[in-house]
């Protein structure tokens, strides 16, 4: 029991070290909503180059994760996290002193590369590192500090309003990026990674250390087992054996994205403001209590993960963001009455819980969980480019559709495709709480409907009993 203890602690540091990636994905990505404001005034940019100044970050990030998956294979896991740093170092520094609009939109590209490959290499740095039990909280750290980044950006936001000093709102995050690199020096490598490479006594001491405990050899074989004598290739990632969950990390990178989360940690300021709250400094505080519960729920979440499972809470997310984006439609859409204003804070607040609890984190855990050990670099690559590119669109499309059809029919749309999400993950998302990442794998090479990759042997015991069972029962009643 103390070993165990002392190994979880030991895995919980490493996990709060490599999660200052998801604290710089969130202040970079949240910051941009009350700065935007004033950027807006000083370079005086109209609709189309705000949303291109807002969404050139993820323009990066799709350009970092595409390159992320064959660089974390080559390099491995902890030296692509020490680059993720050096490049938000310098994206931070170009965009604090930008002298103008194509020159922040430059520095803002840089930054969204570092986005592009912490969002990808975090999440599959702590699934390879985490024991079966606790995978899906060490995981969702990642999530955790996203959020806890949004709200840092919020806060900052909010005490450089009063001066418009949007220069300080965007270079604040110096600090993190700084406390990353020094960070990423005492990590070890993905004992994966490295059985992956052939550094087989390199990862046995490696999982010695982070399990606290000298008998590593089921573990070891287990990983080694897993390894097929085959190269990465686009051919077998596309494959019909992989084929099943390239849908599923695909869609659960759609519906991530395409059901309005961006208009909420992008354009929240920029949208109470329509709602009613026409002092800039008022905006951003209403939307600093957004992201206090966007922190509170993702907390939530963290254990619930590994209790309850992950279908369980996408489902009830899903649901519960359809009823919020519901209400602000219905909000906007009666917008003489005064109070519609408080239902949309209300609105937005229960939608940021429901995402948090179930979408936010969820996606990032699956996909670093199906994919198999020597395809898993390029596999989750492409997951992570596609989850920016919805991004992107959503972010270069919002403010046109509003300018268009109005905030109501766009939260319709957004209302709607959470139905879609709801049918997708019911018919084809696995649950995969209590199994290994080699069963995972086991069960897909077993050619397992998508829905079962996540059953474990034990579970497949009790199937067989019951089947016996009734088998049986039949035949007794027969005769």
């Amino acid at each position: 029991m103390l070993n165990r203890t002392r190994s979880y602690s030991l895995v919980y540091i490493i996990s709060a070290f490599a999660a200052i990636t998801g604290l710089l994905f969130g202040y970079d990505t949240g910051v941009i909503s009350g700065a935007i404001l004033f950027i807006r005034k000083d370079f005086h940019l109209n609709s189309v180059m705000t949303g291109i100044t807002v969404s050139a970050v993820l323009l990066g990030a799709f350009i970092g994760s595409a390159i992320s998956g064959k660089m974390t294979d080559i390099i491995g896991r902890r030296k692509a996290l020490v680059i993720v740093a050096l490049i938000f170092l310098i994206g931070t520094l170009m965009t604090m002193i930008a002298p103008n609009d194509p020159f922040l939109i430059v520095g803002r590209t840089i930054l969204g590369m570092a986005i592009g490959i912490g969002s990808f290499t975090a999440p599959l740095y702590l699934a390879e590192i985490a024991p079966t039990k606790i995978r899906g909280f060490l995981v969702s750290l990642n999530q955790l500090a996203i959020t806890l980044g949004i709200i840092c950006a919020y806060v900052i936001d909010y005490l450089f309003a009063k001066q418009g000093d949007w220069r300080w709102m965007l270079g604040f995050g110096v600090f993190p990026a700084l406390f990353l690199f020094i960070g990423t020096f005492f990590l070890p490598e993905s004992p994966r990674w490295m059985v992956l490479k052939g550094f087989l006594r390199e990862a046995e001491e490696t999982l010695k250390n982070i399990r606290a405990t000298e008998d590593v050899t089921r573990e070891l074989t287990e990983i080694k087992q897993s390894i097929q004598a085959k190269r990465c290739s686009w051919r077998m990632l596309f494959s019909k054996q992989l084929r099943p969950i390239m849908y599923i990390s695909l869609g659960l990178s759609f519906f991530q994205q395409m059901t309005g989360i961006n208009t909420i940690i992008y354009y929240a300021p920029t949208i109470l403001q329509q709602a009613g709250f026409s002092e800039a400094t008022t905006a951003i505080l209403a939307t600093l209590a957004i992201g206090i519960f966007n922190v509170i729920f993702t907390i939530v979440a963290l254990p619930l993960i590994d209790i309850w499972g992950r279908r369980p809470l996408l489902l009830l997310g899903l649901g519960g963001m359809f009823i919020s984006l519901t209400a602000q439609s219905v909000a906007f859409y009666f917008p003489e009455l005064a109070y519609m204003r408080w239902l949309t804070v209300g609105s937005m607040i229960f939608y940021i819980a429901c995402f948090a609890m179930s979408l936010g984190p969820i996606m990032w855990l699956v996909i670093s969980e199906i994919f198999p050990l020597e395809i898993r670099g390029l596999g989750i690559s492409v997951a992570v480019s596609s989850c920016w590119a919805f991004n992107m669109v959503v972010a270069l499309t919002l403010l046109t559709l509003i300018d268009s059809f109005g905030i109501s029919g766009t939260f319709w749309v957004y209302a709607a495709l959470c139905v879609l999400g709801v049918l997708f993950v019911y018919f084809l998302v696995p649950e995969t709480k209590g199994c290994s990442l080699e069963q995972i794998e086991n069960n897909l090479r077993a050619g397992r409907a998508p829905r079962e990759l996540g059953v474990t042997l034990r579970k497949e015991k009790l199937v067989r009993v019951f089947n016996a069972m009734e088998v049986e029962a039949e035949t007794a009643s027969a005769e």
